[in-house]
């Protein structure tokens, strides 16, 4: 039986958007994350990370920095969720304008492109059609919608994106997020 998720951007849903954030000294989780995570695990969803992280491909950081900056935001999650574990964390370094010769190129996994997503579903045998992808950015959102799920845009992550019309709705936190796909649940 296929499971319903939830798409997870990291920054700007679960830590403070600082703009490139890679540093674990620098990871502050957003309002409202711990309390959003716990209501989406009570929704017996599962919970996916999907997370450009084009300063791999502009060589700001390496994927070394970003696996110890998931491995700190993980357990600073476990402080207040202990056991907690999300079922896949999915990373696009790319970007076609990079400056990392292997990672400077045009992808179907950054977002809006749907490829995590897909990848995702089907390692995890997920049902895209009853789950949710929660962004920051009108990327995040155009990826749900390319994808078929629903997408929500939360605007309380440090950085403020254009909000766009499209989501299914907007809202500040993760929290609230969360209590939107509560409210919608099938």
């Amino acid at each position: 039986m296929q499971r319903k998720a939830v798409f997870l951007d990291r920054d700007g849903v679960l830590n403070v958007d600082l703009g490139y954030t890679y540093k674990p000294a620098d990871l502050r989780l957003v309002d409202g994350a711990i309390e959003g995570l716990k209501d989406l695990i009570e929704l017996g969803y599962a919970l996916v990370v999907i997370t450009n992280q084009s300063g791999v491909a502009r060589g700001m950081f390496d994927l070394d920095h970003v696996h110890a900056f998931h491995a700190a935001l993980l357990a600073t999650i476990q402080k207040e969720i202990p056991g907690f574990k999300f079922d896949a964390i999915m990373i696009c370094p790319h970007h076609p304008e990079g400056k990392v010769a292997q990672y400077s190129v045009a992808c179907e996994c950054r977002k809006p492109g749907t490829k995590l997503v897909t990848d995702a579903a089907q390692k995890l045998n997920l049902d895209l059609k009853n789950s949710w992808l929660i962004g920051d950015k009108d990327s995040d959102v155009d990826c749900a919608i390319n994808a078929g799920m629903k997408g929500i845009q939360v605007t309380k992550g440090g950085k403020q994106y254009k909000q766009t019309k499209k989501a299914f709705a907007i809202t500040d936190t993760l929290r609230e997020a969360a209590i939107i796909i509560k409210n919608h649940s099938l």
